[in-house]
């Protein structure tokens, strides 16, 4: 998710559901082509320069896993509102008369410390998962203590993972932009003070480790849902995550991303949890492929699915290649449209905007699934600084 990230209404899931059926009717009408048999010429030299073209019935592609969105924001807001609400939403999303989503992406939320005066956008704010023994010593925070942990953190979110299950949604994946403020050398979720460097501090990766597993563990046991997978680190090699930024992210070196991945399987398996890890969550294919290189055979075996967003496009084959090399499952695990056709709720336009992007990932990518990141957006929030964007 870029750092000053825009995106329209809720009213974006109709214009998805648009996007989905035009896109898919676009891969349908390319594969109904079929192979073309060259026309009968009788000048030879005409006949000699037609091309045959037939598909290849050989080349396929794992079952597609399916389509999602990213929880995050969205539903730390609106899981909280009344049940009818809150329900004719999840219904939209999830139910079978909506959108028929089967992949929910929950945000493990690092928290600011409660004397920090609130500058995050609506809804970036997700509670994190401890209770800290004291405001003087945040230090002390001890994941093995169970009094360190908040057992009813983050009910919005957690509201959704289960309206998602019950409707049908069969995919969950757990990830973090930020450690909790007491890990951080800047004291904000929000990043370091210099955004090109990291922010966890260099004495906290098994800390940090334990926390993931900790809150992963606490919301599998009170919602039901199983993590197919957990992502330790988002955006890492941007420069997108300053301290006082108006959302959770943190900046981490190709080492430390491996240094991070490495500590999570070491604290998931000593947690008795065999869930796989998800990397890298870049913002695009080329900067995926870049920290991919940066990381040893060891660090690539850790993990369990490439995952990449595509809010640049360049370099979507060399991704493709890298998971199809590993045989290790690729998803397209988040991205939004903005900026490149004018706002609209009336023209074809930004569905059409919208279709072309999921075509062209599926085409060219390959991923096994394609996952939204914003399925609901608060308008006002939006329109001062980007009237014309669209951001979903």
């Amino acid at each position: 998710m870029l750092g000053t990230r825009r995106r329209p209404p809720g009213v974006a899931r109709r214009r998805m559901r648009t996007a989905l059926a035009t896109s898919l009717a676009a891969v349908a009408a390319l594969l109904a082509g079929g192979a073309a048999s060259p026309p009968a010429a009788a000048d030879p030299a005409r006949a000699a320069a037609v091309v045959p073209v037939r598909l290849d019935p050989g080349y396929q592609q794992a079952p597609f896993e399916g389509w999602g969105t990213a929880l995050a924001w969205f539903a730390n807001v609106t899981g909280g509102w009344p049940d009818a609400q809150r329900n004719r939403l999840a219904d939209a999303l999830y139910g079978a008369e909506g959108l028929g989503l089967t992949i929910a992406r929950y945000n493990i939320g690092g928290g600011d410390s409660p004397e920090t005066e609130p500058y995050m956008r609506a809804g970036a704010a997700v509670p994190g998962h401890w209770n800290r023994p004291g405001p003087e010593t945040p230090d002390g925070w001890d994941p093995d203590d169970p009094d360190h942990w908040d057992p009813y953190a983050d009910g919005n979110q957690r509201w959704w993972l289960k309206a998602a299950k019950a409707r049908g949604a069969d995919t969950f994946e757990a990830f973090s932009n930020s450690p909790p403020y007491f890990m951080t050398d800047s004291g904000l979720v929000s990043g370091a003070v210099d955004p090109t460097r990291d922010n966890l501090r260099p004495d906290q990766y098994e800390r940090f480790a334990a926390y993931l597993a900790g809150a992963l563990r606490r919301v599998q046991n009170s919602t039901g849902v199983t993590f197919a997978s957990v992502s330790p680190v988002n955006e890492p090699g941007t420069a997108y995550w300053r301290a006082g930024g108006r959302q959770e992210g943190s900046h981490w070196s190709p080492g430390s991303q491996a240094r991070m991945i490495t500590a999570l399987r070491a604290e998931l398996d000593r947690s008795g949890l065999s869930t796989p890890i998800a990397a890298m969550d870049e913002t695009d294919p080329d900067m995926f492929r870049a920290n991919w290189d940066g990381y040893g055979s060891t660090v690539r075996s850790s993990i369990g699915r490439r995952n990449t967003h595509t809010y640049g496009t360049n370099g979507r084959s060399g991704a493709r290649d890298i998971a199809k090399g590993a045989h290790t499952p690729l998803w397209m695990s988040e991205v939004d449209l903005g900026g490149t056709v004018p706002q609209s709720f009336t023209d074809m336009s930004p569905a059409l905007d919208l279709a072309e992007r999921i075509t062209d990932d599926l085409t060219q990518l390959e991923p096994r699934a394609w996952v939204l990141w914003q399925a609901v957006e608060d308008y006002e929030n939006m329109t001062p600084a980007h009237e014309d964007s669209n951001w979903v």
